[in-house]
């Protein structure tokens, strides 16, 4: 029973996140297709089949330059179009007209000199629940025949761009407002990565070098890379089949270049050589005390501080434990570790005060970001993601990417509930951020169907001086990158069931 409970609850919470992921999205373009008078046909909750309409907007229609009142449950003819030929019939409500009746007429018909030309209408926007729900969608008046007038697809370059953007645009905004405010909720964790081996894999090359828990890697073929991962584990990467020269530190005695083989494909979960290393999680500092026992250590901010408490190495949890912990501990000598610039300090040691106050007890470290710093921190975050984004590209070209870097719905799922059951519904909120931020950017690339696609034909139209692309090759050529795009989603989605299955985390150990 409590199995189904934690399944249900994991199912509700990735259903959510993934919801609001594509809902924002969709939200604005629906914000500015309103604003800038394109015709919104339909918002839908989810994805069709439909379920429900619950709602829908009055429209209007303009005949002989006069706009006329739709009301909401006003049935308009399906054939009825922006040009079509029209008798009808309105009455007075208040200063408005309201149409009470209309029906489409033939050019070559008898009434047709008796008619008018509809010259812009909207049908108002219906609002709908659809059967599945992970998300939504918006369908514009026009999206497909830019010949239907008042439609997206007849509108100006610049209202067809600003409405394209807009999606993206939110994602952004959503991705900004989550790191800022998570910033402020959360302690500044940050990973410390070491190069210090905390296990090595049977048969591995690592094993059959001779390599052992506790050594430390201080360089690869010549370049130093001690405490230094991403480095490290790049150089590993970049000659997976060749020979390479590591220096080991064991204890305090470095042994002679220890030549290995990484692998192009190991086993999941050993990388190339078949190393676990030492990952501490410290906190990062947002300020020091001029004159404060810190300051005197050689702290200083932007530093990350692990704070060794017990034999054990626990770090600190946050600010509010760095208290506790010093009045527990009246004139102790403390061992800090610090990482400055990404790489690992040599260790400090402090004194705590024999007495302490409410201002000294924090020994002038100021851990946690005030709501003035979340701005600064949310646009921190975002540029670490976005410009991690080019090199992941890179490194899938070369064939070197780290595992699990490409996931899928499926993917996504599983990695929910493992921050779920890491870091707590606050972590899941800071990793909806960067989905936001990724979805932001991977709607950006200019492949169709996706809005960089669509935003590239509107630079196309206007470099051919508003020539337009034929909207039946456009057509194609949004079936053909969706089909390519469905392709791809179902290859990783095949990995992704495959790794689930097989009970391997997603997240690196």
């Amino acid at each position: 029973m409590n199995n189904l409970l934690a399944f249900g609850i994991d199912i509700l919470r990735f259903g959510l996140m993934l919801g609001v992921l594509i809902f924002v999205h969709e939200l604005g373009h629906f914000f500015v297709a309103k604003r800038l008078g394109v015709p919104v046909l339909e918002f839908g909750f989810g994805f069709p089949p439909r379920i429900w309409r619950f709602w829908k907007d009055h429209g209007w229609i303009e005949i002989q330059s006069r706009r006329i009142f739709i009301p909401r449950e006003f049935k308009l003819p399906d054939n009825l179009l922006g040009g079509s030929l029209v008798r009808y019939k309105t009455k007075p409500d208040g200063a408005r007209q309201v149409l009470t009746e209309i029906r489409v007429v033939a050019p070559e018909s008898d009434d047709a000199p008796f008619a008018s030309p509809v010259q812009d209408m909207d049908r108002g926007t219906e609002y709908t629940v659809n059967a599945i729900p992970l998300g939504g969608f918006v369908r514009l008046l026009g999206e497909e025949d830019p010949n239907i007038p008042g439609g997206f697809g007849k509108a100006k370059p610049a209202v067809r761009v600003a409405i394209l953007l807009a999606g993206v645009t939110m994602n952004f905004i959503l991705a900004f407002l989550v790191f800022a405010l998570t910033a402020v909720a959360l302690p500044p964790y940050v990973e410390v990565q070491t190069t210090r081996l905390a296990s090595v894999s049977e048969d591995s090359p690592a094993a059959l070098a001779g390599l052992r828990a506790g050594d430390i890697i201080v360089t690869v073929n010549g370049q130093n890379v001690r405490d230094d991962f991403p480095t490290m584990s790049q150089l590993l990467r970049d000659n997976a089949g060749k020979s390479v020269a590591l220096t080991i530190q064991r204890g305090a005695q470095t042994l002679d270049a220890i030549s290995l083989v990484p692998r192009a494909n190991p086993p999941p979960g050993q990388g190339p050589v078949g190393i676990a290393l030492n990952v501490w999680v410290g906190l990062r500092v947002n300020g020091v005390e001029p004159g404060s026992v810190a300051a005197n250590a050689g702290v200083r901010a932007g530093d990350v501080l692990v704070f060794i408490v017990d034999p054990k190495g626990r770090p600190l949890r946050d600010q509010n434990e760095l208290l506790e912990y010093t009045r527990a501990h009246p004139g102790w000598k403390i061992e800090w570790y610090l990482s400055r610039n990404s790489k690992l300090l040599d260790p400090v040691t402090a004194q705590i005060p024999e007495t302490l106050d409410a201002k000294s007890a924090s020994l002038g470290l100021n851990l946690q970001l005030s709501l003035l710093d979340a701005p600064r921190a949310g646009i921190d975050q975002m540029v670490q993601i976005a410009v991690a984004i080019p090199k992941m590209l890179t490194q899938m070209v070369r064939g070197s990417a780290p595992p699990n870097s490409v996931v899928g719905v499926i993917g996504i799922y599983q990695a929910t509930n493992e921050v779920a059951r890491l870091g707590g519904e606050l972590a899941v909120i800071r990793l909806l951020g960067a989905l936001s931020l990724s979805l932001a950017i991977f709607n950006l690339f200019p492949f169709p169907p996706l809005d960089g696609g669509q935003l590239l034909y509107v630079i196309l139209e206007w470099l051919r001086g508003g020539k337009r692309i034929d909207p039946q090759k456009q057509g194609m050529v949004n079936l053909i990158g969706a089909a390519v795009l469905v392709s791809f989603m179902i290859i990783v989605s095949f990995f992704d069931v495959q790794r689930l299955l097989s009970g391997q985390p997603i997240l690196p150990p």
